[in-house]
Formats: C-alpha cells, structure tokens, sequence
C-alpha cells in the first residue's frame, strides 16, 4: 500500500513540474538514463515521450531503455512491447544497430518466455541481417541461440547443425569465452544422447576456463549441467551436490528463471532418494519463480514435478489436477519430454484409481513413445554427431589446409615475379629466401595436417572400439545361447539314442523319460525367453488378465524351489505380511514368470546361507522382495543386469550359464503390467530384488465367479464351411476336424472352385490355402470381394512369418490359422464366427482319427518323388515350388518332421531363386521321401 502511495505521490510532482521539464528536456533526460526503477522510469518516458519537440533520436534511446529495464525486471510483456516499437521506429538505415538489436532482443524475451518456436522465427530474422553485413560473430551467437532453443524443444539434430555451425565461427573467431560457451552447449547434447564420459570430460576443460575468467555465472551453468549428467546416469547423491552448489549463485543473482530451473530439478533428484517433503517444498519454490517471471515452461516442469511428488504423498486430487495442468501445457508450448513422460504418470494414476485396462493403455503408449524416442530422435542426432561432427568437420579442415597451401603458393610466385623485374641482382637472395619459406611453410603445413590427422584417427579408434564392443556383446550372447542350447539338446539326444538302442532298464523307463522331458522343458524355456522378448520388442506380447490369489502363487513358487535349496543347502524363507489371502487382478503367467526367474537366480548364484522371498503391502499395491546372501554384485555391475543379452560380466556366464535375457525379459514384462524391479546388491554379500506390481485387491466371490463360468468344453458349432485344400490327405483331414465340430463341410481342390461354391452355397465360413493351383488364395479373396462376399474368410496356409501373417491381414482376410492345425487355435477362430448346436460338447468319440490319412500321405511318396523330379528336370521353378509347399503343409499336418524340414528347405530356396541350394535341397527332399517310403514299406 506504502508503495502504492509513493507511486502516486511521484506521478503528482511529476505532472506539476511538466512545464519546467519540457523548457529544459536535456535535463529530463538525463534524469530518465539515472533512473534504474522501473515504475518512475516509466513515468519519466511517458512524459518525454509525450513532449512533441523530442527527437526521433531521444525515442529511440526511451524505447531501447525501457526494454532493457523491463527485461532486467523479468517484465517480459511490457520488455517485448517496447523491443517492438524500437523496431518499428528504427531501419537498416537510420539506427541500424539499434535495429538489429531490438529484433534480436525480441527472441531473448520470447525464450526468456518459454515460447521457444516464436524465438526462433525472430532470432532468424536477426540472423539473416547479420548475414547481409557480415557480422560472423554475432551470426555465431544467433546460430547458438536457434540452437539453444531447439535443445529445449528436444530436437537434437537441428540443435547439432546449428551448435557446429556455430563453433565454426567461434574457432575462427571468437574469444575465449565464445569458444568455451559453445562447448558448454554441446556437452548437454551429449547427455541427451546419454554420452555422459564425454560429457564430462567437455563440463571438466569448461570448468577450468570459466574459473580462470572468474565466470561465476558460467562456472553455475557447469554445476547445473554436472547435475544433470549425474541424475540421468544414475548417481543421484553428485546430482543433488553439483544442483546445490548451482543454486547457491542464483539465489545470489537473485536469477528467477534459473532458480524455478534449479528447484525443480531438486525436487526431482530428492523425489528419487525418498526425500518426498524436501522434494514436495523444492517443487512448489519452481512452480513459485516461473509463476513470479509468467514463463509456462518452467511452470510446466514444476508442475509435472509437483504431481509425482503429490502421487507418491497419496494426495491423488492433487496430483491429477497438477498433471492436466502440465499435459495442458506442454501441448500448449510442445513439450513432447513432458507429454512423453506424463503417459507414465497417468498410467500410475489411473492404476491407482482401479482403472487398469486404462492404465495399461497409458502404459502401452508410453513404451511406444519410448522406443519411438530411441529409433528416431536419439540415433539421428548421433549421426549428425558422427559424420557432421566428425568425418564432415575433418573433411572440410584439409581442405582448407589445401586451399591455404595453394593460396601461399600463389602468393609466393606473384612476389619472385616482381623480385625478379624489380631486382636482378637480388634474384639469387631472393630466390633462396623463398625456397626457405616456402620450406619451412610446407613443414609447418604438413605438421599441423599430420597433429589432426593424428586426433582424428585416436577418434575414429575410439568409435571403433565401441563397435568392437558392441560386437563381443552380441558375440557373449551367441555363446551363451549356443552353450545353454547344447547342453539339454546333449541330453536329449543321448538319452533317445539310450532308449533306440534298449540300453535301459526296463523298471527304470519312466525316470529315464522325464530326463529328456526335463531338458526339454528347460530348452523351452530357453526358446521362449527369446520369443517373448521378441514379441516385447514388436509390440505383439499380449497379456493375459485373471483374478486369482497372489498368496497361493507366492506359496506355489516357495514349494516349487523348497527341493533345490536343500540340495544346496540353503534356507528358503517365506515371509508373508499380506495375510492368508490377496485375490486380485493380473496376468497370473507373468507375474510366476518374474518370480521364478528372479528366485531361479537367487538359488543359482547363492552357494550358503539363505534366500528369503517376502510379500508385502504398499499403498499402491503389492511389492515381492527376493533377497540373498549370494555373490553379490559391484556398481558396475548393477549398470549391466536389466540389459538384453548380457551379464554383469562375462566369467558369470562361463561359471553359471545363462543367456542374460531373464532380468531383461522379466523387467519389461513388469512395465507392461504397470510396475518394475529394482535391485540394491553388495559385492560378496548378496543381493536384494524388489519385484513393484500396482494393484488393488478384488473380492474372493469375484474369483470364484469368473472360475465357474469359464468354459469347461469346447461346444458343438452349427454351419456350413468351404475348404479349400489342394493336397487331398491334408483336405481329408482338416474335412474331418471340420466334421467332428459338427459343421458341414463343402471340400474343393483350389480358389477356382472354392469362388464358385461360395457364390452358390453362400456358406456361413470359409477356409482358403494360400498357394493353390488354377486359382491361388489371395486372387480367390480378392475375386470374393469383388463379387460382394462378406462371410468370413481365414488364410489356412503353412506361411508362418510375421511379414507374412501381417500381409493377410493387411489384405483383408478375417484371420490366420496355420499349418499344422493347432486344435484349440483352431476352434477359438472357428467358434468366434459360428453358432453353438445346442450346447452339446465336443467329446472323446468326436476326435479324428488320421491314422489311415498318414498311411495314405506315405503311400504317395513314390508319385510326389516322381513329379518334382519331372519338373526338376524341365527348370519349372515354378511348379517345383508349388509341390514343396504342398508336401510341407501335409507334412507339418501329419507329424512328419524330417520330410517337412526338407520340403521346408527347398521352398525357401526357390523362393530365394537360389540354383545352388535349389539343387542340393531338391536330392535332399527327393531322398528322404524315399527313405521315409522304404521304412513304411518293410514294416
């Protein structure tokens, strides 16, 4: 109010003594330059500007006062107001510094702002003035500004390309300083792109220079950044050391903008280390500075920061209503960090609330966003880093070198020409004074050239070594794969050639049987960890919901590894604090998945003492710990375990097998579910993992429900099918299946036929093989469409790779069953099309016998044989491929395995038009035809 009142009373005595400042407006003047408030030097331009008889000259010097005034004040409305007005009233001719600086200004006030992309467009304004004059090293400073703004809207490749051009003319030109800002700059890239050893080593030779220039504001921006670095590799307690040695200047500098900057990141790094009330009093100081200077962005992080923090407090209203409100924004001013990452959050929020298929959503989309960020943003930046940075950047150097060279070499000529007209008898002198410098130009030249030489070659060693490493990564896998993979198939085989050749006894049959059923499912698991995260890592694992009782899984798992931890001596602990009984609602497969592998790892690498499995209660959900007295673990090592293919080092693997996918695999399978896994492990004294799953606990009476009303057995189904079949064994069989469902079926040999049928019967479903004669499946889909058939129509073919399966699809084809016929698959896709016949049952009496189809398959080796020897011999490629394919579904139908590996074989390489392996597979299938008929035959 005071403050008010003085105001008021300055207006007054200014408005009074008007008439002696407009006789002596030198006088005013000078009291408006002295003035440093922003309030009274307001007035005094109001009453300068309002005197008719100021100069354009005066105008300009108010407007440009006045915008720095405002600007120092963080009174960004009123600083872009009057940056505007100095534009308007100034030119490239009259002013034309002040000019150029008001359309600069006006991008520091917008980024100052957070309206980064409006930045640009003036800051490109600026640059292309400074082009047209020839000012390098403002061009430099506004090609690091554009650059500097890119970098918070996270476009790494264009912040790059203008970062290098930058450094360009800063190499040349630029002071210390200038060449010690940039590479401040470009070390932040680096830890966008998670190079944190480089970007330390950059932050080390900054700091050093900004303490030799005393730059304290600098010497913050290094700490700042330092912070950074070590909150996103990981080291959160440095992150929280270098964050506080920054703030203590800024609070100093009494800089807004950066504090909201250094108080969010605080809250962040405490929000990790579980100081939530330091982090929550930290985020609410951010969101206070950004909304002191009205910068949205920084309100925005603060915000985004705010919820977290308010999500783990409990305080779920408020940090939804924060959440939005940052969403909100960082749509407003594109963010895409913050939208990414907000998909996280709102996933934990939504699970929190009890929606989980919303949540799953979220959580799906925010993986997706994930690896799109890798794919894309992260691997195009590195390679403008790589080539433009590196390869173009050394390009460009010799051949300036070169030019320089030949530029001399010019120069030098010119001078002997002149010397030899001018001085005769100099000429010698002359002469040998040129070769001297032209000498020691050349050694110089060739110096400097062989230095850089020398830096480029230990860079390119360097990037060498890390694809070498890359390379023994892949190459540990493969060896690991191929050792674990040898080993049960060893015993598999040995044991079957044990029971061929009768060297067992008979009483011990049994025992011997579940030694190979044993390795095989231990090779099963194998495959399957490698499938599943395949199928992670393209989007088409699926998880399946369920309500059961965490309780009794726990307890099954506990059972299931009692055995092997008293073979090696070791106490297997159950410590259960949930209770008797916790149903609720998850995909029951993977979370015994997880816990398998994550106590499967604690048995393997424990050799004494005891393993302890503990359920616990959490706010939001259930967390299962798995703890261990085994080998333990280093930092580095920890750095390695959640990474495919790989161990914390490579003796492990030597010492205790393992592909390195179980931790990988069981990670991104607890993130698909909403949770994670975190580890904390000392060296030689074990470790601890922390298995987090966001649930709710549902009703026991919901359990038993959903249990009594899943279907027991598969019904009777009612309706008419066309098939189309061109291998008859496999049309008789896939009729029968067909039959014992229930169904009428209407047979036929190929897509000709099939188009007819189904435009006369008009059946209820219908069944296309994809590689037929006459007409093949995909020309009879396309033809049905045409004629405005709507029933649905599955591929029935042997195709089974995922481009192949996703072509069907993308075709129009309702689905995809595969050879051979999986009956359960099989029945579900029939089943979801067609009608039940009263509830009758699909029984034991209702199976297909194909015992006299197999005999018949067989039969037809001699006839087979014949025919794709006839086209072997007439180079009908065609054909030949045609008859691979139809032996290999009828084999896969009928268990034939040898036969379908080599029809197999064969299809693959016509289809590859490869003559060689074409040749070689052709005896091959023609051989084992042979053989497989001569069995038959002596039996």
């Amino acid at each position: 109010m005071l403050g008010k009142l003085k105001c008021l009373l300055f207006t007054i005595c200014c408005v009074l003594i008007a008439p002696s400042y407009a006789q002596n407006n030198d006088s005013l003047f000078e009291q408006f330059k002295n003035e440093v408030q922003w309030e009274p030097k307001l007035q005094l331009a109001n009453m300068l500007l309002a005197n008719k008889n100021a100069s354009k000259k005066e105008r300009v010097a108010v407007y440009s006062a006045l915008g720095n005034t405002a600007l120092s004040v963080d009174n960004f409305k009123d600083s872009l107001h009057y940056f505007k007005l100095l534009e308007q009233h100034t030119s490239d001719t009259f002013f034309p510094d002040e000019h150029f600086r008001a359309i600069k200004m006006q991008g520091v006030v917008l980024f100052y702002q957070g309206l980064f992309q409006k930045a640009i467009i003036e800051y490109t304004r600026t640059l292309a003035l400074a082009e047209k004059n020839k000012q390098l090293l403002e061009q430099a400073n506004l090609l690091n500004n554009i650059g500097l703004a890119y970098f918070n809207m996270n476009k790494l490749g264009d912040t790059l390309e203008f970062y290098l051009k930058a450094k360009a003319i800063y190499e040349a030109y630029g002071s210390e300083q200038d060449k010690t800002d940039i590479l401040l700059n470009i070390a932040g890239v680096y830890i966008r792109l998670s190079r944190y050893d480089s970007a330390f080593g950059l932050y080390q030779d900054v700091l050093k220079v900004y303490q030799r220039l005393d730059d304290k504001s600098g010497i913050a921006q290094v700490y700042n950044n330092m912070g950074v670095a070590h909150m996103e590799s990981n080291q959160f307690d440095l992150a929280l050391h270098y964050y506080q040695l920054a703030l203590r200047y800024y609070i100093s500098a009494n800089d807004y903008n950066k504090l909201s900057t250094q108080y969010t990141n605080l809250a962040n790094t405490n929000l990790v280390l579980k100081k939530v009330d330091e982090a929550y009093e930290q985020a609410k100081l951010g969101e206070y500075y950004a909304l002191k200077i009205d910068n949205h962005n920084l309100e925005l992080n603060a915000l985004h920061a705010l919820a977290k923090i308010q999500f783990v407090k409990g305080n779920l209203e408020e940090a939804q209503i924060n959440l939005d409100r940052a969403i909100l924004l960082a749509h407003e001013y594109g963010s895409e960090r913050i939208i990414r990452e907000s998909l996280g959050a709102k996933a934990l929020l939504e699970a929190s609330k009890g929606d989980y298929s919303s949540a799953m959503a979220l959580q799906q989309k925010y993986i997706s966003e994930l690896r799109k960020l890798r794919s894309t943003a992260i691997i195009n930046a590195l390679a403008v880093l790589q080539h433009q940075f590196k390869a173009t950047q050394l390009n460009q150097e010799i051949e300036k070198l070169k030019q320089d060279r030949r530029v001399q070499e010019l120069k030098m000529s010119q001078r002997s020409q002149l010397t030899l007209f001018s001085f005769l008898l100099l000429l010698l002198v002359v002469v040998t004074g040129i070769a001297l410098y032209r000498r020691g130009a050349e050694k110089r030249a060739k110096q400097q050239l062989t230095e850089q030489v020398t830096q480029r070659t230990a860079e390119l060693q360097a990037i060498a070594q890390e694809l070498r490493e890359a390379n023994d990564v892949k190459s540990q896998f493969l060896a690991n794969i191929s050792h674990e993979i040898r080993t049960p198939l060893t015993a598999i085989l040995g044991q079957t050639d044990a029971l061929i050749n009768e060297l067992y006894e008979p009483e011990s049959l049994k025992d011997e049987l579940r030694v190979i059923q044993r390795h095989s499912d231990h090779l099963k698991s194998l495959i399957n960890d490698v499938l599943d995260l395949s199928k992670i890592e393209a989007n088409r694992l699926e998880l399946n919901i369920s309500c059961f009782d965490i309780v009794e899984l726990v307890n099954d798992v506990h059972a299931m590894f009692i055995t092997q931890a008293k073979a090696k001596n070791l106490h297997l602990i159950l410590d259960n604090q949930v209770g008797n009984e916790f149903y609720t609602k998850l995909d029951l497969i993977r979370v015994k998945q997880i816990l398998i592998n994550l106590c499967a790892n604690a048995i393997k690498f424990t050799h004494s003492g005891q393993i302890i499995i503990a359920l616990n209660k959490s706010e939001q959900g259930l967390v299962i710990i798995v703890k261990d007295t085994g080998i333990g673990m280093s930092s580095k090592q920890l750095k390695l375990i959640f990474e495919c293919f790989s161990q914390a080092d490579n003796s492990i693997s030597r010492r205790f097998g393992g592909t390195g996918l179980g931790l990988s695999l069981s990670q991104q399978l607890a993130a698909m579910m909403g949770g994670y896994i975190s580890v904390q492990s000392e060296y030689k004294k074990g470790s601890q993992f922390s298995f987090f799953l966001p649930c709710a606990e549902v009703n026991k009476s919901q359990s038993m429900i959903e249990t009594q009303s899943a279907p027991k057995a598969n019904k009777q189904l009612a309706g008419r099918v066309v098939l189309a079949e061109d291998h008859p064994d496999n049309r008789r069989l896939i009729s029968r299946y067909l039959r014992s469902m229930g169904l009428e079926v209407i047979a036929v040999e190929n897509g000709e036929q099939a188009v007819e049928q189904c435009l006369k019967e008009y059946p209820d479903l219908v069944l296309l093989d994809i590689q037929m004669p006459v007409m093949d499946g995909r020309s009879a889909f396309q033809l049905l469409k045409q004629c405005g058939f709507e029933r649905p129509i599955f591929a029935l073919t042997a195709n089974a790779m995922s481009h192949e399966v996703d072509g069907y699809l993308e075709l129009g084809f309702t689905g995809y069953l595969g050879k051979p016929i999986d009956k359960e698959s099989f029945y579900k896709a029939l089943s979801s099309h067609l009608h039940n016949a009263e509830d009758q049952p699909i029984t034991k009496q209702n199976e297909v016998d194909m015992s006299d189809l197999v005999i018949s398959f067989k039969q037809s080796f001699a006839l087979e044989s014949e025919t794709i020897t006839q086209h072997f011999i007439s180079e009908d490629l065609d054909a030949l491929q045609k008859d691979s394919h139809r032996i290999l579904g009828a084999a896969q139908m009928f268990g034939l395995d040898e036969i379908a590996q080599s029809a197999k074989n064969l299809d693959r390489a016509l289809l590859r038009r490869s003559q060689k392996s074409s040749a070689n597979d052709f005896k091959a299938l023609v051989d084992t035809l042979q053989g497989v008929l001569k069995k038959y035959n002596e039996s």
